[in-house]
């Protein structure tokens, strides 16, 4: 029964990160009385959605918050009861096929439709003044993005809009996400998936069988890996549409989310609401690796005091303040990790972030400087043994920092590193990453890590990133790939470190090196990489260098 309770808080609590119920700080004492109804509400196909609508004892209408969720709508309680307090409503929703609500669960397809008719249904109520907010993170985050051309104020957490975009970022299968989500949601039981073991899934071949291994034929993780392209399928589920209502959006430099949610605000860069905010934080999706406080709550902040806030401001109250500090109450206000404080900047990236080039080179060579030899390095690459990814954007538990010292004596690296840095080197953007490569088989992956080097010799990650590169001539390539990005400070007496591989797993799906479809694909060979330097092929790092300090 222990063991139970265990891996039920481990996958609930800290994998989903579906929702979080200390939403509101404030002096006001919590509502004693308020009614609780249990209702059911109709989709345009007939189908009936569980709902619970809590509403403060006021007679005239109200605004509302709305929380559709796969995650029991029940959890809502705490949350609900401290809106009331601002005599703003709440309306919590099973999704389609999840707990008391009818139909079949087929993750993020329906929310649009089941989104619109239930905003339409509140709109008709006389308790509803027609002004709709929504909160929540995660899927329950998703959920508001599939309406966000219809909600009032929108509050994204850990989440994104375009499903594509979560499960193949830069073309690369998420498939630590894909399994560690989608198993788990489909399991009749929690401890049926876990006791059958996931982790044994990401290496078997092909693919499309893993999920029987674990549970049973789970059709849209087929559908997941048979559909590598962005295409029609995954249209239907890509929402980053115009929306003019303001949107407060929370996310974590190590959440699975990142490079998603960055893209979802910047589409609204141009039209968007003058509130917009974006808050990137030191958070994962998951547990950390390591414990890493960043100073603590007056340090990074609350998240859900400013969502809270955020919420209550546009819904009922106007001058209710929003952001205050630690966060910057900028439009992007972004936490500096091992600094621990927020830096505010008007745009993406800071104008005061400027990119600074680090070349790679012989012997752990990395420097702002062109390596002045020309030369080559040479590792092979084993699929049967992939280079294993440890913390950074996974899901689940041990993510966000972690030591990496387990993988330091593989052979199936590059490594370089700077000397030791006599001042703080601070990281505040994107992260990319220009190689010159070849390889022997036609297809094949190419990964960039960035780390820190303490000066006791822990090595922590920054940032990771890779891409897919295809050799049909076998000739070397100039490859351009996306490290993510972060806020990061590297201190004084610590090194810079760059590891080159080719796998972070099962953070994404390893390559087989033969090219063929993920969903059938079983043959498996060797490949031999080679990475070049020098002034005429000049493989280097690209940096977001922060120069905010005289």
């Amino acid at each position: 029964m222990r063991n139970y309770y265990i891996i039920r808080q481990l996958f609930f609590n800290l994998l989903l990160i579906s929702i979080s119920l200390n939403l509101l700080a404030g002096n006001k004492e919590d509502v004693k009385e308020y009614r609780k109804l249990e209702i059911t509400i109709p989709m345009n196909d007939g189908t009936s959605l569980a709902t619970d609508i809590y509403l403060p004892k006021i007679d005239s209408p109200l605004p509302v918050i709305l929380v559709r969720t796969p995650y029991n709508k029940e959890m809502v309680k705490g949350a609900a009861e401290k809106f009331l307090k601002y005599n703003i409503a709440v309306v919590s929703q099973d999704c389609r096929g999840r707990y008391k609500s009818g139909g079949v669960f087929y993750p993020f397809v329906h929310e649009r439709e089941d989104g619109l008719a239930t905003l339409k249904w509140i709109r008709g109520q006389t308790w509803s003044n027609g002004k709709i907010g929504g909160w929540g993170g995660s899927y329950v985050g998703y959920t508001q993005w599939a309406i966000s051309d219809s909600l009032d104020v929108l509050t994204p957490h850990l989440t994104g809009a375009d499903i594509y975009g979560l499960l193949y970022p830069d073309s690369l299968f998420s498939l630590q996400t894909a399994f560690n989500w989608g198993l788990v949601i489909s399991a009749k039981k929690v401890t049926e998936a876990l006791q059958k073991g996931i982790p044994k899934s990401y290496s078997i071949l092909p693919l499309s069988s893993a999920d029987d291994s674990v549970s049973y034929d789970v059709k849209y993780i087929n559908d997941w890996i048979e559909h590598e392209k962005y295409d029609n399928y995954w249209k239907t589920m890509d929402h980053r549409t115009f929306t003019s209502s303001p949107i407060l959006s929370v996310a974590g430099w190590y959440d699975i989310f990142l490079k998603q949610q960055i893209m979802d605000f910047q589409s609204l860069a141009v039209k968007g609401h003058p509130d917009n905010r974006l808050v990137i934080g030191p958070w994962c999706h998951g547990s950390q690796g390591i414990k890493k406080e960043y100073g603590g709550l007056e340090k990074k902040g609350n998240q859900e005091d400013i969502i809270g806030n955020f919420l209550v401001n546009h819904l009922a109250d106007p001058a209710h303040h929003i952001m205050t500090k630690p966060f910057a109450d900028k439009k992007y206000n972004l936490f500096i990790m091992e600094r621990d404080e927020y830096f505010g900047s008007d745009c993406w990236p800071p104008r005061e972030s400027k990119s600074i080039s680090y070349y790679i080179g012989n012997e752990n060579y990395l420097s702002t400087k062109v390596c002045p030899e020309s030369g080559k390095l040479q590792y092979t690459y084993f699929p049967e043994q992939p280079f294993l990814s440890a913390g950074g954007t996974g899901l689940g538990a041990n993510v966000g920092p972690a030591l990496q010292n387990s993988n330091i004596n593989r052979k199936d690296q590059l490594i370089f590193a700077t000397p030791v840095l006599k001042d703080p080197l601070t990281l505040l953007g994107d992260l990319s990453a220009v190689l010159y490569v070849s390889s022997d088989v036609e297809c094949t992956d190419f990964f960039i890590c960035v780390q820190d080097v303490f000066p006791n010799g822990d090595i922590i990650n920054i940032q990771e990133g890779g891409a897919r590169v295809h050799f049909p001539d076998h000739k070397i390539k100039k490859q351009e790939i996306s490290v993510w990005s972060t806020g990061y400070e590297l201190k004084q007496g610590h090194q810079l470190r760059v590891v080159i591989t080719s796998s972070w797993f099962p953070r994404f799906n390893r390559s087989l090196n033969f090219c063929e479809p993920a969903f059938t694909a079983t043959r498996i060979k060797p490949a031999n990489q080679t990475v070049y330097f020098g002034t005429k092929t000049p493989s280097h790092l690209i940096l977001p260098v922060l120069n905010d300090r005289k």
